[in-house]
């Protein structure tokens, strides 16, 4: 290790200054980082024209129990029964998630989709256009048991602050559950066939590349996820 008159003789030298300057920086981004991701504090509920913001330990709470002692709360969905049941249920279902989805931290055309959809439910209070904090929701979501719950999904949230669309939630849930149960499957056999499909064995010489080719070719379609073997 330095020791400290090593260090002061090599803030001397030309680029030590700036390489301790951007050490600092990326230390102070990263801890702001992590301080701020989960760091949700306030739920904004729209109904149609009604509207209410609660601390969000207090919303969790109720739709984990049934019961809050916020009085702005208990008047909301006073006035919507039959809606604070829904709400309740739809945001403590799980959705089972596999890779194809999750690539790339839910960056991918697969992805895309139910982000979008949450999107229309669940958006930043500050740039409701942003989708990154909903991307980053999910990845934590997904990172602990590969399953979302949309009640996992806000506590995640990166934002101090959310606005959740009521009407909107059962809807986005469906579609995205319908969405990811039909596919996934897909996925799961399009992948399998691929990797029949496609042999990585080495060959020893291009006419042999050239056999198994045609091999690959002439084959039928019911067969094709077996036409090419490793030896």
């Amino acid at each position: 290790m330095l020791n400290q008159l090593q260090w002061i003789g090599l803030k001397g030298i030309p680029g030590i200054k700036l390489l301790s300057s951007s050490v600092f920086l990326a230390v102070s981004v990263s801890i702001g980082f992590n301080t701020h991701v989960g760091a949700i504090e306030t739920i904004t509920l729209v109904f149609n024209e009604s509207r209410t913001s609660v601390p969000f330990s207090d919303f969790e709470t109720f739709v984990k129990t049934g019961e809050t002692q916020r009085t702005n709360l208990q008047e909301f969905f006073a006035k919507l029964p039959k809606v604070s049941e829904a709400v309740r249920t739809v945001l403590t279902r799980e959705i089972v998630i596999t890779r194809p989805f999750s690539e790339r931290n839910f960056r991918n055309p697969i992805a895309d989709f139910l982000v979008l959809q949450l999107n229309r439910v669940l958006t930043p209070a500050t740039v409701p256009s942003n989708l990154e904090p909903l991307r980053t929701a999910l990845g934590a979501s997904y990172k602990d048991d590969q399953r979302i719950s949309m009640l996992e999904l806000l506590g995640n949230f990166p934002e101090k602050e959310i606005v959740v669309q009521l009407p909107r939630i059962e809807r986005a849930y469906n579609r995205v559950s319908a969405f990811v149960e039909r596919v996934q499957p897909a996925l799961e056999t399009a992948k399998l066939f691929l990797q029949d499909l496609v042999c990585d064995c080495p060959t020893t010489s291009t006419i042999s590349e050239g056999k198994a080719a045609a091999a690959v070719v002439e084959v039928s379609p019911a067969s094709a996820a077996k036409a090419v073997k490793c030896p």
